[in-house]
């Protein structure tokens, strides 16, 4: 069998536990399925106690001499050291570095003894020495990345898991995802997840940092590789001409998944500036800018943006949207903190927009479209504008509205007026202008309570009422009438 990556799904760690030292040459983790069975998702299972590796330090001595290594048996692989072995688990991940003979990686621990481990890898006749070091978790991130691979000869998923913050010295330090990312044609992926100091995914709004601490860099850069998500990662304060997440490529790639992350103090939380780029897909989380659009899309293709909360103070919309394709923004907060104009921006050709169940909130010019090309649906969105005499819920300078309605506006001091706010064909049949009364804006809850908007949204296909804004009631589920007691209807009676 070839290394990990071609034969399991896989389940790396950074950091981990103690001090998180790690280490960089480590194993780095467990095969995914042994991970979540015998292992119990226990990290001590997997690393020593700053995240060293399990394996004595003998092991390894850097000469790939340390220890000898053979065909022991059914054509495993097996490694001998007097005493090396005794903390190592089944399922580990060995990083074996052979003096000759054999090829070097990352391989499965199938069987443990005090003085050996045998790998799978079916090995063939011969002898000769190596390094090894079994689990630990890796040092950083970086490392992680450059040393896993989910794009392999029959390639696996990869899994890296991070409890260990870090934070800049240098322009060196940009987090460079540029290499072993999942395929599309097998469907693997690499993630990179944000967990706790057991080893447990991050609960919704929990990250952790990545601080760009002005250096002028990003914090992530994706580069020609697809496939990818980050989850509960926050990346923040580049200079103010980088990004937190930047995503691009000189040859098509497709699969990016930002899950639940952050980002705020950069240019521009995520930015993709090239058609190459395609399927961006930003799912909950917090984006903020005070010096650019928190999302902006440069003829990239096909970007989702769904229950996000987007905020700037910046001129100039939160999300600049030249994409070519379409843009869906659906479920989202967008709203603004100064320079009050500008939420959604297209002015690209072929730009498809479409807007629902979204709140924008302080905004004048919510929906901008600027291309003969673009075309705009919006629906079931709550519009809250900053100023009602000038404000625009969308304004068009070209482009088309293929279908708009159902919506609610309202201002800050009151009822709409601009003569041409809904793009200059009037008011739909079957929007409205009332107040949306949110329950608590100061305190983030833009639920709201006005009965007209909270059954005025499109029909379902069955005719019946929906709701608009983001913010959707649990559905409550009918009492079942209680069983009638028989003798006390006697009584009754």
């Amino acid at each position: 069998m070839a290394t990990v990556f071609s034969g399991f799904d896989t389940v790396f760690f950074v950091g981990g536990r103690g001090t998180k030292t790690g280490d960089a040459d480590s194993g780095g983790g467990a095969v995914k399925a042994d991970w979540e069975g015998a292992l119990g998702k226990n990290l001590a299972n997997v690393m020593g106690y700053n995240g060293e590796p399990l394996s004595d330090s003998s092991a390894c001595n850097g000469s790939q001499t340390a220890c000898n290594a053979t065909e022991g048996g059914g054509g495993w692989l097996k490694i001998n050291k007097v005493g090396a072995f005794s903390n190592c688990k089944v399922g580990n991940i060995a990083n074996v570095q052979f003096l000759a003979i054999f090829t070097s990686g990352r391989y499965r621990v199938r069987s443990v003894g005090s003085d050996n481990i045998e790998l799978d890898y079916v090995c063939g006749a011969g002898s000769t020495t190596c390094d090894v070091k079994v689990g630990g978790a890796f040092d950083k991130l970086q490392t992680a990345l450059d040393n896993t691979n989910a794009s392999a000869t029959s390639p696996h998923n990869v899994t890296v898991l991070t409890n260990k913050a870090e934070t800049f010295s240098g322009v060196g330090d940009q987090i460079d995802v540029d290499t072993g990312g999942g395929s599309g044609s097998a469907g693997t992926w690499k993630r990179i997840v944000g967990v706790d100091d057991n080893g447990s995914e991050l609960a919704k709004g929990s990250y952790v940092l990545f601080d760009g601490s002005g250096q002028s860099c990003h914090v992530f850069k994706m580069l020609n590789v697809e496939c990818i998500e980050l989850r509960h990662i926050r990346a923040i304060n580049t200079a103010n001409t980088h990004y937190g997440f930047y995503v691009t490529a000189t040859g098509y790639c497709q699969g990016f998944l930002l899950t639940d992350c952050n980002s705020t103090g950069c240019k521009h939380g995520v930015y993709s500036d090239t058609y190459y780029i395609r399927g961006v897909t930003i799912t909950g989380g917090y984006y903020s800018s005070a010096t650019g659009p928190a999302l902006c899309f440069s003829s990239s293709r096909w970007i989702n943006v769904l229950n996000v909360e987007i905020v700037g103070s910046s001129a100039g919309a939160l999300i600049d949207g030249d994409v070519v394709g379409v843009l869906h923004v659906e479920s989202c907060i967008l709203r603004k903190t100064g320079n009050y104009s500008g939420g959604v921006y297209t002015d690209n050709w072929d730009t498809f927009l479409i807007i629902r169940n979204c709140v924008f909130y302080n905004i004048d010019n919510c929906i901008k479209m600027n291309d003969a090309e673009s075309r705009l649906v919006q629906y079931n969105n709550i519009f809250l504008l900053h100023t009602a005499a000038t404000g625009k819920i969308i304004e068009r300078i070209s482009g088309a509205i293929k279908y708009s309605d159902y919506s609610c506006a309202w201002a800050v001091d009151g009822t709409p007026a601009a003569s041409d706010r809904w793009g200059g064909s009037g008011k739909p049949e079957h929007a409205t202008e009332e107040n949306p009364q949110f329950v608590d804006v100061a305190n983030g809850n833009f639920r709201p309570r006005n009965p007209n908007v909270l059954r005025g949204g499109k029909p379902d296909i069955a005719d019946n009422a929906t709701e608009m804004g983001a913010f959707l009631q649990k559905y409550q589920f009918a009492r079942r009438a209680r069983m009638a007691n028989l003798g006390r209807l006697q009584t009754i009676r």
